[in-house]
């Protein structure tokens, strides 16, 4: 049997099957709650289909299946840790030439052009090679397998939501439906008053005729979506000074997922609803789906060919002047923006046993500017990237936005059967400006809150985002959550 076991892990390329079953199992155990077992399941088959496919392929130049499988690992290889070695070369080298594409992507042609001819030179039997993968991609995949193990058993133990010692149970408070609603890149009065010269005082006196409360000089505590998003749901500051290594963004979407906002209502039988960009336990963000399944995107968000979509695929298809593909990525978050609109349109509709929780996140009035204030559409070539610096086109999608907004609420006042929590307001405010401006206009956003009951003492004339839901807490969930100092952070989007 040890013989059997020997010859099999010297003289065949397990390796080349074992590296994706490491690469789903590791993402996994990172991610654990997040990416569903089936879907895992069935990212590791198509990597193996397309590992598979690789080999054949390369078994055609080298007429020997041990090295084919070698050429076909070091592909799959380079795409599975292509944002990792990314990285960690910024990090290192932050700015540097050799961080860009124009370098990376004809290097990395060479590499694998010298790899193929080394390969096919070469006169080793590489059989330790084999036996040294094999070994390593097993012990790894034992080691991940382990702790994947350890927090589902952990998981299961811990189902039960608690709250944190800042929130006292409120069994006997009424439990209105809470809708959240995000408007990217909504710019506050101020903002709209001294840079655009814009007067949107029609649209608040509409919104105070359903008896919501604009909050008249309210702010944003970040000026980068995913951080103030974070901060908004949390309701708290990002810890800057935390002890471990992880990077910004991956806290501030860890952040996110498991933000005391979602487990106050969680905790106190709430259903949650996602409607954002943003991807919670057992809800990933809704999107188009691809070959791929979309719920494991936390898995796959750093391999090469999504790294490659979501960094340049812009900028090569208008480069090459692919029309039709300039066409699909530009309006992608139109498509966007209805889809999470009629969902959210459909939620409000239902009625429900238990309270519910919808956050929905609108990249409007952001760029591209795809509507003037009529509805009409923007000629395609005003949806440029260039064309985010468009003031006039900003001003005209923002008041199509308005029009969207108040037939959102108008649609969730009719069919709440009782009077709901409904927040309208922007992540940050307007950031794209050729000309220097002063640095506080980059967080002025839109604030606007509908509360049973229509008290809004508590609500100051210029509150930040951080102590919003604290305000709602207190005001409608008999809360005692103490008010954070206001402060602005700018942030870089690292």
């Amino acid at each position: 049997m040890k013989d059997k076991l020997n010859i099999l892990l010297r003289r065949n390329p397990l390796f080349l099957y074992l590296l994706p079953v490491f690469f789903v199992v590791h993402g996994s155990a990172e991610n654990y709650d997040f990416v569903p077992l089936k879907d895992a399941v069935l990212l590791t088959i198509v990597y193996i289909i397309a590992s598979w496919i690789l080999l054949l392929l390369f078994r055609l130049l080298y007429r020997n299946w041990m090295k084919a499988a070698l050429m076909a690992f070091f592909i799959m290889a380079f795409h599975f840790f292509f944002g990792s070695m990314h990285d960690g070369l910024k990090n290192i080298l932050p700015g540097a030439f050799i961080t860009k594409y124009l370098f990376i992507l004809p290097l990395s042609l060479c590499l694998l052009a010298l790899a193929v001819v080394l390969l096919k030179k070469s006169k080793r039997p590489l059989l330790k090679t084999a036996f040294y993968l094999n070994i390593l991609f097993l012990l790894l995949i034992v080691l991940d397998a382990i702790m994947l193990t350890g927090k589902i058993i952990s998981g299961r133990k811990n189902d039960t939501i608690s709250l944190s010692k800042e929130f006292t149970p409120c069994a006997n408070c009424n439990k209105p439906d809470v809708y959240v609603i995000i408007t990217d890149e909504y710019a506050g009065n101020m903002e709209l008053k001294d840079i655009f010269h814009f007067d949107n005082t029609l649209f608040y006196d509409q919104l105070a005729q359903r008896n919501f409360h604009v909050i008249p000089n309210s702010s944003s505590n970040y000026n980068f979506t995913p951080y103030s998003i974070a901060s908004i749901l949390n309701m708290d500051y990002l810890d800057l000074n935390r002890d471990n290594k992880q990077p910004l963004l991956a806290y501030s979407y860890q952040t996110i997922r498991n933000n005391q906002l979602l487990q106050f209502l969680e905790y106190h039988q709430y259903k949650f609803y996602n409607y954002s960009f943003f991807d919670f336990k057992g809800q990933p963000a809704h999107t188009q789906e691809t070959f791929l399944p979309v719920r494991t995107r936390l898995i796959t968000s750093q391999t090469f060919l999504s790294r490659l979509n979501k960094e340049i695929r812009f900028n090569l298809v208008t480069r090459f002047g692919s029309t039709s593909q300039t066409k699909l990525v530009t309006y992608a978050n139109r498509e966007n923006n209805e889809t999470l609109f009629n969902l959210t349109l459909k939620t409000a509709a239902e009625k429900t046993k238990h309270p519910k929780f919808v956050l929905t996140h609108l990249m409007m009035p952001h760029y591209p500017y795809y509507y003037d204030k009529n509805g009409n559409e923007f000629p395609f070539e005003t949806l440029l990237e260039e064309e985010k610096y468009n003031q006039q086109h900003y001003i005209e999608n923002l008041q199509y936005t308005n029009k969207k907004l108040l037939e959102l609420a108008d649609h969730i006042l009719k069919n709440s059967a009782t009077p709901p929590v409904i927040i309208i307001m922007g992540d940050h405010g307007f950031r794209h400006f050729k000309q220097s401006v002063d640095v506080k206009y980059l967080f002025c956003n839109l604030m606007s809150v509908h509360l049973p009951g229509n008290n809004y003492s508590a609500f100051s004339d210029s509150m930040t985002t951080v102590n919003l839901f604290r305000t709602v807490l207190n005001t409608s969930f008999g809360q005692h959550l103490p008010y954070l100092k206001d402060t602005a952070l700018i942030m870089d989007n690292q």
